[in-house]
């Protein structure tokens, strides 16, 4: 008899990345490795016999038939989910749900969470890379890591990470490459990410600056792939200070210009409004305070301590 249904394992991984269009991203969110990822769709492609993605060389694209299949069985594997939870043992590990940036989730939280679990072995945060805006009071998220201004209606919420923008590049491409007016390095690309695209143009607005003539620009789906590509030498980017600041401490990266402005939007900690947190979800958002303080984060100009706001919607913006 013929196999009828893939193995769940596939269908897992297509879902996170059929949610994400990034075989990078999916990974991340996975604990896995992209080249794990691009292994199980390849086989499950194989076993339906149908392109589920269209592969460019800087990302990945649902085909109109991948699109529909992940309509189809997201529904399905959420309610997978949902009855094994309500099947397991209390006595299990407490879980935290988060949603948070994948920019910060993968460049500031991802590399220290092996602390908190060295903490709390008995905990188990989810985490949820997405920068869709997610209504707080409806979602079965118990925080939420946000780039924006205040208020956010329905939301309890605390500044964070104090965010500046600069340019920056790799030591290694400003040793190879002349440096212009603007301390930028002459015939280097400018390195993008589509959600933040606008940083460069804002910068120099900000700064009364003038676009280079003839400067070309390559673009990433992701801040992190811009990133990497940056410490590579493979060109110069606007720095998110909150999210390199360890890669301009360690020398991976450095700053092209004394001109650094405040981001339009800061990094928030968002809870939901009127709505007590569980003890392991306490835990985690002290932790969470606690390393943005170790990081010497400053708060937002004009935004102390908590605030809430009791609408029912949340308005954020952001990577």
């Amino acid at each position: 008899m013929l196999r009828e249904t893939p193995n769940l394992d596939w269908l897992r991984v297509f879902a996170e990345t059929a949610a994400t269009e990034s075989f990078v991203l999916a990974a991340a969110r996975l604990s896995v490795t992209p080249g794990a990822v691009s292994q199980r769709i390849k086989a499950l492609e194989a076993f339906l016999r149908v392109e589920l993605f269209q592969r460019y060389p800087q990302g990945v694209k649902l085909t109109e038939a991948g699109r529909r299949y992940a309509q189809r069985i997201s529904p399905a594997l959420d309610l997978l989910v949902s009855a094994t939870r309500e099947i397991a043992s209390t006595g299990g590990p407490k879980t935290i749900r988060m949603s948070i940036l994948p920019a910060l989730a993968q460049l500031w939280l991802g590399p220290r969470m092996d602390n908190f679990y060295s903490l709390h072995a008995n905990m188990n945060v989810e985490i949820w890379a997405d920068a869709t805006v997610i209504d707080m009071r409806t979602s079965n998220f118990d925080i939420a890591i946000r780039y924006g201004q205040p208020p956010f209606p329905g939301c309890e919420y605390r500044a964070l990470l104090f965010d500046e923008l600069v340019p920056v590049a790799s030591p290694k491409l400003m040793m190879a490459t002349d440096a212009d007016h603007l301390g930028l390095p002459i015939g280097a690309p400018l390195m993008l990410d589509i959600y933040w695209e606008h940083d460069f143009t804002d910068w120099l607005n900000r700064t009364s600056q003038i676009r280079p003539e003839k400067l070309s620009t390559q673009t990433f789906s992701l801040y992190s792939m811009t990133v990497d590509a940056a410490v590579q030498g493979s060109g110069f980017m606007i720095g998110h200070t909150a999210l390199i600041g360890g890669l301009l401490e360690e020398g991976k990266l450095q700053q092209l210009s004394q001109l650094r402005v405040p981001s339009n939007n800061q990094f928030y900690l968002l809870t939901k409004s009127g709505a007590p947190l569980s003890e392991a979800a306490e835990t985690f958002v002290t932790w969470v305070v606690e390393q943005a303080r170790a990081g010497e984060a400053q708060p937002s100009p004009g935004v102390a301590g908590l605030e809430s706001d009791g609408a029912a919607d949340v308005a954020e913006a952001g990577n």
